[in-house]
Order: C-alpha cells, then sequence, then structure tokens
C-alpha cells in the first residue's frame, strides 16, 4: 500500500516540486495552500507524514500543527521553514524534524523513509 503524504506549501513553484517529486517516488500526495485547509484535510483523512511550511497565510504551519495535536492527530510533521533557527525555537517541539529552505531533497527523503520504514 502506497503512503500518504499531506504537504501544505503556499509557493505555488515549491508546491508543485514536491508534489512532483513525492508523487514519483511513490507516494501518494495531496496539497493545500494553507493551515486552514491543512487542518481541514488533516482531520479528514489518513496520512502517514504531513509535510508543512511554517510561513503561510490565514493560519500558519505551526498553529496548524499544534491545533492538530491538540486534537489528538499523532501524525508526524515535518516543517520546511525560511525563518530563522531562533524564529522557529518555540515551534520546534511540534515537529518531528525541521528543513530550512532551501530545502535537500534527498535529505528528505532519507528521513522521510526512515521515519515510516521503508527502504
Amino acid at each position: 500500500m502506497r503512503k500518504r503524504i499531506l504537504i501544505a506549501e503556499d509557493q505555488l513553484e515549491s508546491r508543485e516540486m514536491l508534489v512532483k517529486i513525492f508523487t514519483k517516488r511513490g507516494y501518494d500526495v495531496e496539497a493545500v495552500t494553507n493551515g486552514v485547509d491543512l487542518l481541514n484535510i488533516a482531520t479528514g483523512k489518513k496520512f502517514d507524514v504531513v509535510i508543512t511550511d511554517l510561513n503561510m497565510p490565514d493560519l500558519d504551519g505551526a498553529s496548524a500543527t499544534a491545533i492538530m495535536q491538540l486534537q489528538g492527530t499523532a501524525t508526524p510533521v515535518i516543517a520546511m521553514t525560511g525563518l530563522s533557527e531562533a524564529d522557529i525555537s518555540l515551534a520546534r517541539e511540534n515537529f518531528s524534524r525541521v528543513f530550512h529552505k532551501p530545502i535537500n531533497v534527498a535529505e528528505v527523503f532519507k528521513y522521510i523513509e526512515s521515519l515510516l520504514g521503508n527502504k
């Protein structure tokens, strides 16, 4: 059974790139553009991992993740950000890992595969 990934990224080019790359790697991928949509999709469907940008319109990724966790979601959430380490220090504990942009896609895949038990 294919693993399912939810991607929340407001930048069109980045979102399309991530969807294309993860789809080619054999994942089922859904993508949204903000934290509100992230919450709506994540609470209605089962995903193996969520990847979210931290800085998005309507509701940022850190707030959406905190709400998901308060609702009892145990899905691992990976953050992507262009923010500095100091800017994310308070939110860091809500994520299984934080990758700083520009992300190294190979490193992200390696981490996800280890997280999900893929080879």
